[in-house]
């Protein structure tokens, strides 16, 4: 059972930086390669506040509005000159703005990890025959929160309906009285705030290192993925099948190969269901 609460602590670490990928891809139709960055950049500010002995916590709202400003820079700077561009031109711009993200972390802090303690102490419990972390417990807990939690605004909310009518036809949208430029920026802010504020509960597990969020990438790709470009729930679905497989694979064949088995297993998700596990045939990447 230990193998299993790891591989969930997994899964809902890819589910939640999945879900940073999936909120401009639901809200905007967009793809932003940067997404994963804002957790870096929240683990990092993580690692600053416990550096300079203030309250551990003050990273959540710290990094909710150092990641939505870097959010909406991000928009900005590589989304915005673009003028309704489609192809290739955005995964380009965003993946240069992610590379200038990393590139800043190493500038300043280099490339050791840094150390971040867990916000709830407490090492580790009995749970159904296994050994679960604190901090897993807290992964799995802050994964379905998310996942779920914005599904449900995603679903209910005027700024969730919104983006559902924009990501099915932009133009419409607009005609309709929806600002889609703002609803763009706000789907990166929102994004950059999510990533920002959560790299707390991130960085223990990971610790604060420039290339959190090009490790992260590849795995969490996948997870959206397999769940469904546009799904929150696929997000948290996707996930957990990748964490669960990537944690049995390392423990019976090794560690070289949980890479290869989850593409082959994405592989087949893929030929079976072509969008996914929750995929929405409405959503179209520009």
């Amino acid at each position: 059972m230990t193998i299993i609460w790891t591989g969930l602590a997994l899964g809902s670490l890819y589910a939640v930086a999945a879900l940073l990928y999936n909120v401009t891809i639901a809200t905007a139709g967009v793809f932003s390669f940067a997404a994963a960055q804002y957790l870096m950049v929240g683990a990092f500010i993580a690692f600053f506040v416990q550096d300079n002995g203030l309250p551990i916590l003050l990273a959540v709202p710290i990094g909710a509005v150092v990641g939505g400003v870097l959010g909406w820079l991000t928009e900005l700077a590589a989304i915005r000159p673009l003028k309704d561009r489609t192809g290739w031109a955005p995964l380009v711009t965003t993946v240069g703005a992610g590379v200038v993200l990393q590139g800043l972390a190493f500038a300043i802090w280099g490339s050791e990890p840094r150390p971040v303690h867990a916000v709830f102490h407490g090492g580790s419990i009995n749970a159904l025959g296994g050994r679960l972390q604190v901090t897993d417990l807290a992964m799995i807990l802050l994964g379905v929160v998310l996942c779920f939690g914005v599904h449900l605004l995603h679903t209910r909310s005027p700024w969730g309906l919104m983006g559902r009518a924009m990501t099915a036809d932009a133009v419409a949208a607009a005609v309709r009285g929806v600002n889609t430029r703002r609803l763009v920026s706000g789907s990166f802010v929102v994004a950059g705030a999510l990533g920002g504020a959560v790299g707390i509960f991130v960085a223990p597990k990971t610790g604060a290192v420039f290339s959190l969020g090009s490790t992260l990438v590849v795995y969490a790709f996948a997870a959206l993925t397999a769940g469904g470009f546009g799904s929150y729930v696929g997000c948290w679905v996707g996930g957990i099948v990748i964490g669960l497989v990537q944690a049995h694979t390392e423990r019976y064949a090794g560690s070289q190969y949980p890479l290869l088995v989850v593409f082959a297993l994405l592989l087949v998700v893929l030929l079976l269901k072509p969008t996914g596990l929750f995929g929405d045939r409405r959503i179209r990447l520009v």
